[in-house]
Parts: structure tokens; sequence; C-alpha cells
């Protein structure tokens, strides 16, 4: 029997962009119509042991203080620029599958998180809530660290735009909310949810921008939703771009490694209760070595070597994140955008490669045995 041979990619984090690692897999293009050769939820996975509840620190020590807004006289919080919630993460993202698992001839990616991973996690938030007894105000101030939460005084008579849609901002909010988390969450993590969400729509001046609602939110919503009414969070006196998504690798992603940007409130922080809870964490996904080929020649328009080892390197960012991808020593994209085409859920993922088997040979030049004749 031949032996076979595993090509094995890890996340390895790097610090900057100045000292990227780059391991042995692309610019910005539209979804590809991939065929899935299967899925690997729950079984033959190499994850490393995850911790119970008990092993880990304490979650529910939020600092933050209250000081006056000299303008409206009004409560501002403010995060403690003491606090230490940003990560710096070099350790390696193991695959979610074993290697015996992938069918020979193929790709199985390993994605953790549901997303882009950068700013708040709306399940990392829930189970904060939840598990650790966060209210909202630990919950913003931990995903977006060294901003301040101050209320608007103006949501009660503005109006906000919903994909060119008017409403009020209770309406427009609680449908946002409605339809990011829905009525199933922890009342905390909606508030959160909620201020994010008004802070972003004040960042787009009253627009919701990619925003969407979803009607007929439940009242709990709509209560959550009108408990914060008009609070915001604020970076140096502005709006901040209170980015949000439904799940992370265990930390969230910088957004100068996913987008071009690079904001210092939306930076790498803990999400330990995805790593332990969120379904999102460890997907797989197969793909045959043509089905690769197919996808990246079509979507790049380049013709790939014929080593397969070659096609895909990763350069990582902060928190385990593909930062870029270089195609065969070809070109180089960003990883977010190289998800995509392979339908992979976040930016946060690995790779195994089986190679085909290598074909019998078979030696044609003895001569035929005697009892089998060539008409």
């Amino acid at each position: 029997m031949q032996k076979r041979k595993f090509i094995s990619v890890c996340c390895a984090v790097v610090l900057s962009a100045a000292h990227c690692a780059v391991l042995p897999v692309i610019a910005e293009t539209s979804h590809s119509r991939v065929q899935v050769i299967g899925t690997e939820k729950d079984k033959n996975r190499e994850i490393r042991p995850k911790k119970t509840l008990d092993q880990y620190e304490d979650f529910s020590l939020i600092a933050y203080h209250t000081v006056e807004n000299p303008e409206n006289k009004k409560a501002v919080l403010v995060s403690d620029q003491s606090r230490n919630d940003l990560v710096i993460s070099d350790a390696p993202t193991p695959s979610a599958v074993s290697a015996d698992a992938v069918p020979e001839g193929s790709f199985a990616f390993s994605t953790y998180g549901w997303g882009h991973c950068v700013g708040l996690s709306q399940n990392g938030s829930n189970f904060y809530a939840i598990y650790g007894g966060w209210n909202y105000q630990d919950i913003l101030f931990h995903y977006y660290p060294g901003t301040v939460l101050m209320n608007t005084g103006t949501a009660e008579t503005e109006m906000i735009m919903v994909q060119d849609v008017p409403g009020n901002a209770l309406q427009q909010v609680a449908e946002i909310v409605n339809r990011e988390m829905g009525g199933s969450f922890s009342t905390e993590a909606l508030k959160a949810q909620a201020v994010a969400v008004y802070s972003y729509i004040k960042y787009y001046h009253n627009d919701s921008h990619d925003l969407k609602g979803k009607p007929d939110p439940p009242q709990n919503v709509i209560d959550a939703c009108a408990s914060v009414l008009g609070e915001a969070l604020y970076y140096n006196g502005n709006y901040a771009m209170t980015m949000f998504g439904a799940s992370c690798g265990g930390l969230t992603a910088d957004s100068r490694d996913i987008f071009d940007m690079d904001l210092p409130y939306l930076r790498s922080v803990s999400s330990d209760y995805d790593a332990q809870y969120d379904p999102h964490y460890g997907d797989v996904v197969y793909f045959t070595i043509e089905e690769v080929r197919n996808i990246i020649q079509n979507a790049y328009h380049i013709t790939l070597s014929d080593n397969p080892e070659n096609w895909i390197q990763l350069i990582l960012g902060n928190g385990g994140y593909v930062k870029q991808v270089i195609i065969d020593g070809q070109m180089t994209v960003r990883g977010d955008a190289f998800r995509y085409q392979f339908d992979l859920k976040s930016p946060k993922f690995t790779y195994l490669y089986s190679p085909a088997p290598e074909p019998e040979i078979v030696d044609i030049s003895e001569p035929l045995p005697e009892d089998i004749s060539v008409p």
C-alpha cells in the first residue's frame, strides 16, 4: 500500500505586518459556486481539549468609570485605559479534522467563527452575559476597548434610514437587532447589540448602511433597545465604527488584518466562550484537487502549476486570522476575500492537503503469458 503524505497548514500568528509568517494556498472578487464534497462537524476532530468554565479566570472584572460631559451634563462611561483587553497571540490553530480523515486527492478547510470576526461577537457577548454575568457596558468596553459611552440626547426625535426607508430610532434599531440576534439572546447581549447598531448608524450619518431590519421584533427586543435608546460609543470625540458579527474563533480579529482600515478600538481581544460553545468553531469542508484548481483559476484568471502543494500559502495576522493568501507564487490577495471563493465561514481558517495516489506503473515490456492469445 502506498504511504499517504499530508500537507498540514496551521495559522501561526504574527505580531505585525513587518513580521508576517508565510505558510504553505489570493485580490477581492465575488462569490464562486462550489461543490462541497463533505462536512465534518463532530467526528474525527483533533482540537485541543476544551477547558471547563471553572478553569477560566474571573470574566466579570471589567473596569470603567463615570465622568460628566461638560456639554450636556449627561453621564459618560469611559473605558479604563489601563485595562489589558488587547491580545497578541502566536498560538497556532489546529485542524479540526484528523489527517487520516482527508480523502486522497482532497483539501480539507477548517474554519473558526462566522463572519469577518472584527468587533463584537454576538454569540460571544451572549455567552459573556449568561456565563460571566457581564452587563452590556462590560461587553461593549471589552469588544471596543478605549471607547466612550454617552447618550446623544437626540434619539427620541431623529429619523433613521434603513435601506432607504425612514423610521424612528427605536423602531429601526429594534428591527435590526431582531434580525441580528432575535429574542432568544440574553437581555444584556441585546442591549450591547442595540448600542453597537445605533453607533454604527450614527457613524454613517443616521443611515444603516449595509444593515437590514426584520419586522415585528418581540417585546423583549423592543424593551432592551428602549432601555439604551440613544447611547452610542465614541472614540476621540467621533462616533465609533462598531462592527460586529455572529461569532469568532476564540479571539476577535484586528481590523487592519481583515479590511483596509486601522482602528485602535477594533483590535484582537479574547472571546473565550466562542472557543468553548460556539457551534461554528471548527467547521470542516472538503474539496477535490480539481475543484480547488477550477475555483482559483476561474476566480483569478491564472493557470496554476501542476503541484497543488504550492497553490495556497497563508500570511497570518493577529489572533490566527489569514491576512493575505499567496496563490502559487503568482499573486497575493486578502484572506477575507479568498475565503468567500470557497464559502468559508470566516477568515480564520487552516487546511490539510492529501495528495492523489500515484498511478500504478505496469511494465509492458515483458512477454505475454502463453495462455493469452492476441488476435
